[in-house]
């Protein structure tokens, strides 16, 4: 086949086998699907930092040497590693985290009063979707992209079902039994945590072990997944803490002034650590955009970490300190400095370079990724206001829940979406089940997020109209339910969707094979050619799956070249056998 710019990398891998050395030594084969992603070459050439008329020769020679014994024929096993942290994602956000979510904010919104609902239910509803939507996500994503961005093998993989284990059993523990009024199941509690911690080192050690494990050069993005691991390691003992805190004083409320900056520090520290260091890798290439500002990019890391742990300090001890709540009002300026430092250094807003813009492919993600950046703004301004509205005021906790919605929904699982939308079919080397309920999902989750995070600051500022914001913000939460169930749906249809291998079908009797032959169609019609290649020590043949996949795509010469047989014997020995049948 002619190689060119939307080439796409599974057809070609299929079409000429021997194009995978090359592929191995820019590290593809480990990635998308059995055989590669369905990206076109251009788009893989970017993405990965390769030159693409070097690349595009590389092949070229590849086909033209038509292989040898250096071909390595790929697994036939797709890596799954990502895939039961993600579906477990979405069983729990469709149940306790967003469906509950929303059915508390009619109950709010029913009542007038934010202070109708017992706590306890919406800290396990939290905990659901920090955990639960938001970790398991991370997790999820990070045991695949990590080894391929660092160019080797995910080490401990054996270890990855029992951190999975443990941090189900975790979160539904923690989930079910912090809002029950049952002393006998108490216990369970610190359980529930211990479980996640024992979840968390695990996923950390294999993380780390993985990073360390590679040879790639350090990247400006390594930074961010290590930091991340910390400030993971971090929100766990600090979690442990809150409920050993809980269990021994018998609440069901872990106190909200503890409670409040642990979910800022979870989120500003592991969850945008991750989500920025993913952005670094791939967004120059998923947008068709320029590399990131190195100066500006690394200004955020430093601020962030600096001023993650002394935002949760101060407002921790806000209410019995003057010195402590003027830093916690100071501190959130750097924060939101090295946000919108951030966005300028990743270039998100910037002109397509329009280096891909003869290239054909989905990119319907874009909108979706930009789009959870304008979230990230809109956080930020919010966050610079809070300092303003009086300490602890109704004003002022209106506003706190505003930003956190933003930065949680419009920003997090924005970006979620987006990297799933374009990752996961990736990873399977296929499409998305369907770029419409893609679109639909992208509609009604921003329809949400402003309904909620604009009318419960007006319901804070308007007191005279506060019933009609009470009504619409109590709404809200339904299009975000529709909208991830329908995201939900869409993904785990793409995630069930088998990678299809064509099977060209012989149209004619074969009477002689020559060297075009493809070896599928000798054994399919002649079965007992097969004890010949068996003969010449094509003990692959012996396998039905690999007979029935490499065996269609495969010609008697290049299958001669990989095993270093003499065609012109090998031949005559097929056509041998196959006279004796005519």
């Amino acid at each position: 086949m002619e190689i060119n710019r939307n080439t796409i990398i599974k057809d070609l891998i299929e079409s000429h086998p021997e194009t995978l050395t090359v592929f191995k030594k820019y590290n593809l084969v480990i990635a998308g699907g059995v055989r590669g992603p369905n990206e076109p070459i251009a788009f893989f050439a970017k993405a990965h930092e390769v030159d693409y008329d070097i690349l595009v020769k590389e092949l070229n020679e590849a086909i033209e040497r038509g292989g040898g014994e250096h071909i390595e024929i790929p697994k036939l096993e797709e890596d799954k590693v990502y895939e039961v942290f993600v579906k477990a994602a979405i069983v729990l956000t469709l149940t306790v985290g967003v469906t509950f979510g929303a059915i508390l904010l009619s109950y709010i919104a029913i009542k007038l009063n934010f202070h109708s609902i017992y706590y306890a239910l919406i800290q396990a509803h939290g905990h659901a979707q920090l955990f639960g939507w938001v970790g398991l996500c991370i997790m999820g994503f990070a045991l695949y992209i990590i080894p391929r961005v660092k160019n080797t093998e995910l080490k401990h993989r054996n270890l990855v079902n029992i951190c999975y284990g443990f941090i189900i059993a975790g979160l539904l523990l923690r989930i079910i039994v912090q809002p029950l009024p049952l002393r006998a199941a108490r216990f369970l509690i610190p359980v529930s945590s211990i479980l996640e911690i024992i979840s968390i080192c695990l996923f950390a050690f294999i993380i780390l072990k993985t990073i360390f494990s590679s040879r790639e050069k350090v990247g400006i993005f390594d930074k961010f997944f290590k930091a991340g691991i910390i400030w993971f390691l971090i929100s766990a003992f600090i979690n442990f803490g809150m409920i050993v805190y809980l269990y021994k004083h018998a609440l069901h409320e872990i106190p909200r002034i503890v409670f409040s900056p642990f979910v800022h520090l979870y989120l500003f520290g592991f969850v945008f650590m991750f989500i920025f260091a993913i952005n670094i890798r791939t967004v120059f290439a998923f947008l068709d955009i320029k590399p990131v500002r190195e100066k500006a990019v690394n200004v955020t890391f430093w601020v962030m970490n600096i001023s993650v742990p002394i935002y949760f300090i101060t407002h921790i001890f806000a209410n019995n300190s003057v010195v402590a709540l003027r830093l916690s009002q100071f501190i959130v300026f750097p924060i939101a400095f090295a946000l919108f430092t951030f966005i300028y250094g990743l270039r998100i807003f910037e002109r397509s370079t329009q280096e891909l813009q003869d290239v054909v492919m989905d990119r319907s993600y874009a909108k979706t990724i930009r789009t959870a950046y304008l979230w990230l703004i809109v956080t930020s301004v919010i966050l610079l206001i809070i300092p303003f509205l009086g300490h602890g005021s109704e004003l002022q906790q209106r506003f706190h829940g505003s930003l956190n919605h933003a930065v949680t929904v419009g920003f997090i699982t924005m970006m979620i979406i987006g990297y799933a939308s374009k990752m996961i079919p990736t990873f399977k080397g296929i499409d998305m089940y369907s770029l419409k309920l893609s679109n639909v999902t992208f509609i009604l989750l921003n329809t949400g997020c402003f309904l909620r995070v604009f009318s419960q600051i007006l319901v804070g500022t308007s007191s005279g109209k506060s019933l009609f914001y009470y009504a619409i913000m109590g709404t809200s939460g339904w299009f975000e339910l529709a909208a991830l169930g329908i995201f939900g749906y869409n993904l785990w249809k793409t995630m069930n969707t088998a990678q299809e291998i064509k099977q060209p079908v012989s149209t004619t009797k074969l009477t002689e094979a020559t060297k075009d032959t493809k070896v599928f169609d000798v054994v399919d019609q002649y079965p007992e050619t097969l004890q010949v290649f068996l003969d010449f020590g094509f003990s692959q043949m012996a396998n039905p799956v690999l007979r029935n996949t490499m065996g269609r795509v495969a010609s008697i010469e290049m299958a001669t070249k990989m095993h270093s047989v003499d065609i012109d014997k090998f031949l005559k020995a097929l056509n041998d056998k196959i006279s004796l049948k005519k």
